[in-house]
């Protein structure tokens, strides 16, 4: 496949003009390889696409399954300083949403707190999921956030997979698109998603908030928690966290896995 690894990096010349990018053919992981990296001390911003994932991560220890021009799975590592990391995954999410849908014809939607779904709620099947992970770098000064060098996971289903045990089917996005190939999504969705991460990391979630409201398909559905809780969703507040209304009042839901009520998703 011809990889657009040189537009991506010209895209983002001007914000990082230090960017890099890498294609491989098969690995483990995307974001285990940019962690072992910067173990070794490698925590320049970097783009790795792997072509196949072997083990790929996905929330909760899940396996995102990604085989060869079926998935684009790729991590971003960017060192990151913020003052607040909540709502982070809504802003990425946000950006893929706007390089895959930006006239809001496929009826992509977010699920909180890291996957994209498209079609009517009771329905949808997941397009694309989000991991997030972090290795801290302490700062000098103690008046100042913690450096992070922060790995931004990203899979996003081309062919719908098949044969899977899902607990829903699953969309590619050459279903809602029949022009989209792993190479083109690549190119549209990764600007989108450093514009929004130097937007958080420079103001922080609450400018996004109403932005996130309108792609939100909870907001409104009855969802339980993984602590046995269940309310109804009532979209996010200035901070990223679900709030729900419960029996006792409004919970807000900060990382607990969340799914709904009669679908177990």
């Amino acid at each position: 496949m011809d990889w657009p690894l040189g537009e991506v990096c010209s895209a983002l010349s001007q914000k990082i003009p230090s960017f890099k990018a890498q294609v491989v053919s098969s690995i483990d992981s995307t974001n285990t390889e940019l962690m072992r990296r910067a173990k070794q001390g490698l925590t320049q911003p970097f783009l790795l696409v792997a072509e196949e994932q072997t083990a790929g991560k996905g929330r909760l220890g899940r396996v995102w399954h990604a085989k060869t021009g079926d998935s684009l799975t790729f991590s971003i590592g960017l060192n990151l300083r913020m003052q607040d990391w909540s709502g982070f995954s809504l802003v990425v999410g946000m950006g893929i949403l706007r390089g895959l849908d930006p006239k809001g014809e496929h009826g992509i939607g977010l699920k909180w707190p890291n996957d994209l779904w498209t079609g009517p709620v009771q329905s949808a099947r997941k397009l694309a999921g989000i991991l997030i992970e972090s290795s801290i770098s302490q700062s000098q000064n103690t008046r100042e956030p913690d450096t992070r060098y922060c790995v931004i996971g990203v899979g996003i289903n081309i062919n719908a997979p098949k044969n899977i045990d899902l607990k829903r089917p699953a969309v590619g996005m050459n279903e809602l698109e029949s022009s989209a190939n792993a190479s083109s999504v690549l190119l549209a969705v990764v600007p989108h998603i450093i514009e929004n991460t130097l937007r958080f990391e420079a103001n922080g979630f609450e400018e996004f908030q109403s932005e996130y409201s309108r792609y939100d398909i909870l907001q409104g559905q009855q969802v339980l928690m993984s602590n046995g809780v269940t309310g109804r969703a009532s979209g996010v507040n200035s901070r990223g966290e679900l709030m729900i209304q419960t029996t006792s009042g409004v919970v807000p839901v900060i990382s607990d896995e969340v799914s709904l009520v009669g679908l177990g998703v």
